[in-house]
Protein backbone atom coordinates (compact mmCIF):
# COMPACT_ATOMS: atom_id res chain seq x y z
CA UNK A 1 0.00 0.00 0.00
CA UNK A 2 0.88 3.15 -0.67
CA UNK A 3 2.16 5.82 2.41
CA UNK A 4 -0.53 8.24 3.16
CA UNK A 5 1.40 11.73 2.62
CA UNK A 6 0.62 14.45 4.94
CA UNK A 7 1.79 17.74 4.29
CA UNK A 8 1.83 19.82 7.88
CA UNK A 9 0.72 19.79 11.47
CA UNK A 10 -3.00 20.07 9.91
CA UNK A 11 -2.99 17.08 8.06
CA UNK A 12 -2.09 15.05 10.99
CA UNK A 13 -4.62 16.21 13.01
CA UNK A 14 -7.12 15.68 10.36
CA UNK A 15 -5.91 11.92 10.42
CA UNK A 16 -4.95 11.39 13.71
CA UNK A 17 -8.92 10.23 14.41
CA UNK A 18 -8.75 7.96 11.29
CA UNK A 19 -5.54 6.28 12.79
CA UNK A 20 -7.04 5.74 16.51
CA UNK A 21 -10.59 4.93 15.20
CA UNK A 22 -12.34 7.52 17.34
CA UNK A 23 -11.67 11.50 18.10
CA UNK A 24 -9.64 11.02 20.74
CA UNK A 25 -10.35 13.69 24.12
CA UNK A 26 -8.55 14.91 26.97
CA UNK A 27 -5.37 12.94 26.27
CA UNK A 28 -1.94 12.80 25.08
CA UNK A 29 -1.08 11.24 21.88
CA UNK A 30 2.61 10.69 20.67
CA UNK A 31 3.16 9.30 17.00
CA UNK A 32 6.54 7.61 16.19
CA UNK A 33 7.84 8.99 12.60
CA UNK A 34 10.34 6.69 10.41
CA UNK A 35 11.59 9.13 7.93
CA UNK A 36 8.32 11.16 8.12
CA UNK A 37 6.18 8.70 7.65
CA UNK A 38 3.54 7.52 10.78
CA UNK A 39 4.72 4.58 13.04
CA UNK A 40 3.60 3.39 16.51
CA UNK A 41 0.83 5.98 17.68
CA UNK A 42 0.09 6.04 21.46
CA UNK A 43 -2.59 7.62 23.87
CA UNK A 44 -3.37 8.32 27.37
CA UNK A 45 -5.46 9.58 29.04
CA UNK A 46 -4.58 12.77 30.71
CA UNK A 47 -3.92 11.82 34.47
CA UNK A 48 -3.93 14.58 37.67
CA UNK A 49 -0.21 16.33 38.57
CA UNK A 50 1.05 13.86 41.09
CA UNK A 51 0.39 11.12 38.52
CA UNK A 52 2.01 12.77 35.95
CA UNK A 53 5.34 10.68 36.14
CA UNK A 54 3.69 7.21 36.12
CA UNK A 55 2.22 8.22 33.02
CA UNK A 56 4.89 9.26 31.34
CA UNK A 57 6.74 6.15 32.42
CA UNK A 58 4.02 4.19 30.91
CA UNK A 59 4.38 6.31 27.42
CA UNK A 60 7.67 6.70 26.85
CA UNK A 61 9.30 2.80 26.53
CA UNK A 62 7.37 1.92 23.71
CA UNK A 63 8.61 4.51 21.94
CA UNK A 64 12.29 4.02 22.21
CA UNK A 65 11.85 0.72 21.09
CA UNK A 66 10.35 1.93 18.13
CA UNK A 67 13.95 3.69 17.35
CA UNK A 68 11.92 6.42 15.81
CA UNK A 69 13.75 9.23 13.67
CA UNK A 70 11.52 11.46 15.49
CA UNK A 71 8.03 11.82 17.80
CA UNK A 72 5.42 14.32 17.47
CA UNK A 73 3.00 14.85 20.53
CA UNK A 74 -0.31 16.32 20.42
CA UNK A 75 -2.39 16.91 23.29
CA UNK A 76 -6.04 17.15 23.81
CA UNK A 77 -7.51 19.44 26.41
CA UNK A 78 -10.59 21.51 27.55
CA UNK A 79 -9.34 23.70 29.44
CA UNK A 80 -6.19 25.69 28.74
CA UNK A 81 -2.84 24.26 29.83
CA UNK A 82 -4.44 20.83 30.92
CA UNK A 83 -1.76 18.72 28.98
CA UNK A 84 1.19 21.00 29.13
CA UNK A 85 2.21 18.51 31.98
CA UNK A 86 2.72 15.59 30.67
CA UNK A 87 3.84 17.04 27.35
CA UNK A 88 6.39 18.38 29.20
CA UNK A 89 7.59 15.18 31.04
CA UNK A 90 7.30 12.72 28.18
CA UNK A 91 9.37 15.70 25.63
CA UNK A 92 11.92 15.75 28.47
CA UNK A 93 12.45 12.27 28.65
CA UNK A 94 12.81 11.74 24.88
CA UNK A 95 15.37 14.55 24.88
CA UNK A 96 17.16 12.87 27.82
CA UNK A 97 16.57 9.41 25.63
CA UNK A 98 18.31 11.60 22.48
CA UNK A 99 15.13 11.03 20.50
CA UNK A 100 14.08 14.13 18.93
CA UNK A 101 10.79 15.69 19.40
CA UNK A 102 9.64 17.32 16.09
CA UNK A 103 6.72 19.42 17.33
CA UNK A 104 4.08 19.47 19.66
CA UNK A 105 0.23 20.79 19.39
CA UNK A 106 -2.14 21.47 21.23
CA UNK A 107 -6.10 20.77 20.65
CA UNK A 108 -9.01 22.54 21.74
CA UNK A 109 -12.52 24.05 21.24
CA UNK A 110 -12.23 22.79 17.22
CA UNK A 111 -8.57 24.94 17.32
CA UNK A 112 -5.33 23.62 17.20
CA UNK A 113 -1.87 25.54 18.93
CA UNK A 114 1.82 24.88 18.72
CA UNK A 115 3.20 26.21 22.25
CA UNK A 116 6.79 25.69 21.22
CA UNK A 117 6.76 27.73 18.29
CA UNK A 118 9.08 30.64 17.81
CA UNK A 119 9.03 31.63 14.58
CA UNK A 120 5.97 34.09 15.21
CA UNK A 121 4.25 32.18 12.90
CA UNK A 122 1.68 30.61 14.88
CA UNK A 123 -1.14 33.04 16.47
CA UNK A 124 -1.47 32.82 20.03
CA UNK A 125 -5.56 32.37 18.89
CA UNK A 126 -4.51 29.00 17.08
CA UNK A 127 -5.64 27.78 14.21
CA UNK A 128 -9.11 26.29 13.29
CA UNK A 129 -8.74 22.45 12.43
CA UNK A 130 -9.08 21.65 8.76
CA UNK A 131 -12.82 20.25 7.36
CA UNK A 132 -11.78 16.32 7.06
CA UNK A 133 -12.90 16.17 3.78
CA UNK A 134 -10.58 19.06 2.97
CA UNK A 135 -7.63 16.66 3.94
CA UNK A 136 -6.46 14.50 0.36
CA UNK A 137 -4.71 12.14 2.93
CA UNK A 138 -8.44 11.51 5.01
CA UNK A 139 -9.83 10.51 1.67
CA UNK A 140 -7.52 7.13 1.59
CA UNK A 141 -8.67 6.13 5.09
CA UNK A 142 -11.78 6.63 3.75
CA UNK A 143 -11.29 4.11 1.11
CA UNK A 144 -10.16 1.78 3.59
CA UNK A 145 -13.64 1.61 5.03
CA UNK A 146 -12.33 3.91 8.11
CA UNK A 147 -14.11 6.11 10.15
CA UNK A 148 -13.24 7.28 13.55
CA UNK A 149 -16.37 7.05 15.99
CA UNK A 150 -16.98 10.05 18.41
CA UNK A 151 -15.14 9.00 21.39
CA UNK A 152 -13.57 5.69 22.75
CA UNK A 153 -16.96 4.72 24.64
CA UNK A 154 -18.09 4.28 21.51
CA UNK A 155 -15.26 1.84 20.24
CA UNK A 156 -15.85 0.06 23.34
CA UNK A 157 -19.69 -0.61 21.95
CA UNK A 158 -18.23 -2.59 19.17
CA UNK A 159 -17.37 -5.35 20.98
CA UNK A 160 -19.86 -4.86 24.06
CA UNK A 161 -22.63 -7.90 24.92
CA UNK A 162 -25.61 -7.23 22.66
CA UNK A 163 -28.32 -8.46 24.82
CA UNK A 164 -30.73 -8.50 22.05
CA UNK A 165 -28.94 -11.43 20.95
CA UNK A 166 -26.40 -13.00 23.48
CA UNK A 167 -29.63 -15.37 25.12
CA UNK A 168 -30.18 -17.23 21.98
CA UNK A 169 -26.27 -18.16 21.51
CA UNK A 170 -26.08 -18.63 25.73
CA UNK A 171 -28.79 -21.46 25.03
CA UNK A 172 -27.28 -22.98 21.59
CA UNK A 173 -24.13 -23.25 23.87
CA UNK A 174 -25.97 -24.94 26.45
CA UNK A 175 -27.34 -27.40 23.70
CA UNK A 176 -24.10 -27.90 22.82
CA UNK A 177 -22.74 -28.87 26.00
CA UNK A 178 -25.55 -31.14 26.74
CA UNK A 179 -25.06 -33.00 23.43
CA UNK A 180 -21.29 -33.45 24.64
CA UNK A 181 -21.95 -34.51 27.99
CA UNK A 182 -20.84 -37.88 28.47
CA UNK A 183 -19.11 -38.28 25.46
CA UNK A 184 -15.48 -39.25 24.84
CA UNK A 185 -13.66 -37.88 21.59
CA UNK A 186 -11.02 -39.88 20.10
CA UNK A 187 -9.09 -38.89 17.45
CA UNK A 188 -10.84 -39.33 14.16
CA UNK A 189 -13.88 -37.43 15.90
CA UNK A 190 -11.87 -34.79 17.08
CA UNK A 191 -11.13 -33.99 13.78
CA UNK A 192 -14.23 -34.31 12.03
CA UNK A 193 -15.59 -31.70 14.96
CA UNK A 194 -12.55 -28.99 14.18
CA UNK A 195 -13.75 -29.49 10.46
CA UNK A 196 -17.27 -28.43 11.44
CA UNK A 197 -16.21 -25.75 13.18
CA UNK A 198 -13.75 -24.09 10.62
CA UNK A 199 -16.20 -24.60 8.34
CA UNK A 200 -18.22 -22.14 10.47
CA UNK A 201 -14.92 -19.31 10.48
CA UNK A 202 -14.59 -20.08 7.00
CA UNK A 203 -17.86 -17.49 6.96
CA UNK A 204 -15.95 -15.34 8.97
CA UNK A 205 -12.81 -15.16 7.36
CA UNK A 206 -13.88 -15.41 3.92
CA UNK A 207 -14.36 -11.32 2.66
CA UNK A 208 -12.80 -11.53 -0.44
CA UNK A 209 -15.65 -10.15 -2.51
CA UNK A 210 -16.66 -6.95 -2.22
CA UNK A 211 -19.99 -7.72 -3.33
CA UNK A 212 -20.74 -10.16 -0.58
CA UNK A 213 -19.69 -7.30 1.79
CA UNK A 214 -22.42 -4.79 1.01
CA UNK A 215 -24.77 -6.40 2.98
CA UNK A 216 -25.30 -6.72 6.88
CA UNK A 217 -23.17 -9.44 7.87
CA UNK A 218 -24.81 -11.96 10.95
CA UNK A 219 -24.00 -15.59 12.07
CA UNK A 220 -27.26 -17.29 13.40
CA UNK A 221 -27.18 -18.10 16.97
CA UNK A 222 -26.26 -21.80 16.42
CA UNK A 223 -23.27 -20.55 14.20
CA UNK A 224 -21.95 -18.21 16.89
CA UNK A 225 -22.21 -20.78 19.47
CA UNK A 226 -20.20 -23.65 16.96
CA UNK A 227 -17.24 -20.73 17.16
CA UNK A 228 -17.25 -20.32 20.89
CA UNK A 229 -17.32 -23.96 21.84
CA UNK A 230 -14.85 -24.42 18.94
CA UNK A 231 -12.39 -22.01 20.71
CA UNK A 232 -12.55 -23.91 23.98
CA UNK A 233 -10.20 -26.32 22.53
CA UNK A 234 -6.94 -24.59 23.04
CA UNK A 235 -5.26 -26.35 19.49
CA UNK A 236 -8.23 -24.99 17.18
CA UNK A 237 -7.97 -21.53 18.96
CA UNK A 238 -4.18 -21.01 18.68
CA UNK A 239 -4.48 -22.53 14.89
CA UNK A 240 -7.28 -19.85 14.44
CA UNK A 241 -4.77 -16.80 15.58
CA UNK A 242 -1.75 -18.17 13.89
CA UNK A 243 -3.90 -18.18 10.88
CA UNK A 244 -5.43 -14.67 10.47
CA UNK A 245 -2.34 -13.38 12.16
CA UNK A 246 0.63 -15.12 10.48
CA UNK A 247 3.83 -15.31 12.10
CA UNK A 248 2.72 -14.84 15.61
CA UNK A 249 2.27 -18.25 16.81
CA UNK A 250 4.23 -21.53 15.50
CA UNK A 251 3.02 -23.85 13.52
CA UNK A 252 5.47 -26.80 13.91
CA UNK A 253 3.14 -26.45 17.90
CA UNK A 254 0.46 -27.37 15.80
CA UNK A 255 -0.78 -30.95 14.83
CA UNK A 256 0.70 -31.76 10.87
CA UNK A 257 -3.54 -32.81 10.52
CA UNK A 258 -4.81 -29.24 12.26
CA UNK A 259 -2.48 -27.08 9.70
CA UNK A 260 -3.79 -29.55 6.75
CA UNK A 261 -7.50 -28.68 7.82
CA UNK A 262 -6.96 -25.05 8.24
CA UNK A 263 -5.94 -24.94 4.34
CA UNK A 264 -8.55 -27.41 3.34
CA UNK A 265 -11.31 -24.99 5.07
CA UNK A 266 -10.21 -21.69 5.40
CA UNK A 267 -9.76 -19.13 2.61
CA UNK A 268 -6.47 -17.60 2.79
CA UNK A 269 -6.32 -14.35 4.62
CA UNK A 270 -7.59 -10.93 2.67
CA UNK A 271 -5.48 -8.83 3.89
CA UNK A 272 -2.00 -10.41 2.23
CA UNK A 273 -3.77 -10.88 -1.22
CA UNK A 274 -2.56 -8.60 -3.44
CA UNK A 275 -1.25 -5.99 -0.80
CA UNK A 276 -2.13 -2.14 -1.42
CA UNK A 277 -5.66 -1.21 -0.40
CA UNK A 278 -7.18 -4.56 -1.00
CA UNK A 279 -5.19 -6.06 1.45
CA UNK A 280 -5.66 -3.53 3.95
CA UNK A 281 -9.62 -3.62 3.70
CA UNK A 282 -9.90 -7.39 4.01
CA UNK A 283 -8.13 -6.74 7.51
CA UNK A 284 -10.45 -4.22 8.12
CA UNK A 285 -13.78 -6.51 6.94
CA UNK A 286 -12.66 -9.31 8.91
CA UNK A 287 -12.49 -7.09 12.14
CA UNK A 288 -15.75 -5.72 11.60
CA UNK A 289 -17.34 -9.69 11.01
CA UNK A 290 -15.32 -10.46 14.56
CA UNK A 291 -16.47 -7.62 16.09
CA UNK A 292 -20.35 -8.58 15.17
CA UNK A 293 -19.57 -12.13 16.10
CA UNK A 294 -18.01 -10.76 19.73
CA UNK A 295 -21.25 -8.92 20.65
CA UNK A 296 -23.18 -11.99 20.40
CA UNK A 297 -20.98 -14.12 22.81
CA UNK A 298 -22.14 -14.11 26.03
CA UNK A 299 -20.32 -12.63 28.59
CA UNK A 300 -20.04 -16.10 30.48
CA UNK A 301 -17.96 -17.33 26.97
CA UNK A 302 -16.42 -13.87 25.50
CA UNK A 303 -12.52 -14.15 26.64
CA UNK A 304 -11.39 -16.77 23.66
CA UNK A 305 -13.10 -14.80 21.11
CA UNK A 306 -12.43 -11.24 21.71
CA UNK A 307 -8.81 -12.58 22.20
CA UNK A 308 -8.81 -13.68 18.97
CA UNK A 309 -10.06 -10.10 17.72
CA UNK A 310 -7.48 -8.32 20.15
CA UNK A 311 -4.67 -10.61 18.10
CA UNK A 312 -5.87 -9.77 14.73
CA UNK A 313 -6.32 -6.05 15.66
CA UNK A 314 -2.89 -6.07 17.59
CA UNK A 315 -1.41 -7.67 14.53
CA UNK A 316 -3.01 -5.37 12.00
CA UNK A 317 -1.42 -2.08 14.08
CA UNK A 318 -4.95 -1.09 15.60
CA UNK A 319 -4.07 -0.90 19.31
CA UNK A 320 -6.90 0.86 20.32
CA UNK A 321 -9.69 -1.92 19.54
CA UNK A 322 -7.03 -4.50 20.87
CA UNK A 323 -7.47 -2.48 24.26
CA UNK A 324 -10.90 -2.69 24.27
CA UNK A 325 -11.64 -6.11 23.51
CA UNK A 326 -8.75 -7.31 26.08
CA UNK A 327 -10.95 -4.75 28.86
CA UNK A 328 -14.09 -6.76 28.22
CA UNK A 329 -12.64 -10.18 28.34
CA UNK A 330 -10.27 -9.68 31.19
CA UNK A 331 -13.35 -8.10 32.85
CA UNK A 332 -15.22 -11.06 32.83
CA UNK A 333 -12.06 -13.51 32.49
CA UNK A 334 -9.19 -12.10 34.67
CA UNK A 335 -7.28 -15.26 34.80
CA UNK A 336 -8.06 -15.97 30.47
CA UNK A 337 -3.57 -15.93 30.22
CA UNK A 338 -3.39 -15.74 26.53
CA UNK A 339 -5.18 -12.65 26.46
CA UNK A 340 -3.17 -11.37 29.83
CA UNK A 341 0.26 -12.19 27.72
CA UNK A 342 -1.36 -9.94 24.91
CA UNK A 343 -2.61 -7.55 27.27
CA UNK A 344 1.61 -7.00 28.66
CA UNK A 345 2.46 -7.19 25.05
CA UNK A 346 0.03 -4.47 24.48
CA UNK A 347 1.67 -2.37 27.18
CA UNK A 348 5.38 -3.24 25.96
CA UNK A 349 4.39 -2.09 22.15
CA UNK A 350 5.67 -5.55 21.25
CA UNK A 351 3.92 -6.37 17.79
CA UNK A 352 4.61 -9.37 15.51
CA UNK A 353 5.80 -8.26 11.90
CA UNK A 354 2.76 -9.26 9.17
CA UNK A 355 4.19 -11.68 7.50
CA UNK A 356 4.42 -11.44 3.46
CA UNK A 357 3.33 -14.94 2.81
CA UNK A 358 0.01 -17.22 3.39
CA UNK A 359 0.44 -19.42 6.34
CA UNK A 360 2.42 -22.56 5.83
CA UNK A 361 1.55 -26.20 5.17
CA UNK A 362 2.59 -29.23 7.09
CA UNK A 363 4.04 -27.07 10.07
CA UNK A 364 6.94 -26.14 8.36
CA UNK A 365 8.21 -22.44 8.04
CA UNK A 366 7.30 -21.29 11.84
CA UNK A 367 8.36 -18.45 13.39
CA UNK A 368 9.69 -18.80 16.73
CA UNK A 369 7.99 -17.26 20.05
CA UNK A 370 4.10 -18.00 20.35
CA UNK A 371 1.79 -16.81 22.23
CA UNK A 372 -0.25 -19.81 23.27
CA UNK A 373 -1.47 -20.25 26.89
Amino acid sequence: MEPIRLAGPADVLAVLPYQLGYHPSESLVAIALHERQIGLVERIDLPPQDAVEDACTALVPPLLREEPDAVLLVGYESRPGDALPLADAVRDALVAAEVPVLDRLVVRDGRWYAPDCDHGCCPSVGHEQDVPRDVPAVAQFVALEVAPLPGRESLAQLVAADPSRTPAVAAALEDIGARADGRSFGGRAVAVHRLRHLATWAKVLDVAGADQFRGAFELGPEEVALLVAGLRDVELRDAVIAWVCPGTLPFDALSVDLVDALHSCLPEPAWLQGGGERAAVGGRRVLSRLQAVARAVPDDDCAAVLTVLANLAWWLGDGALTRVALDRALQHHPGYRLARLLERMVDLGVRSRPAAEPPPRHGFGSVPGGLSA
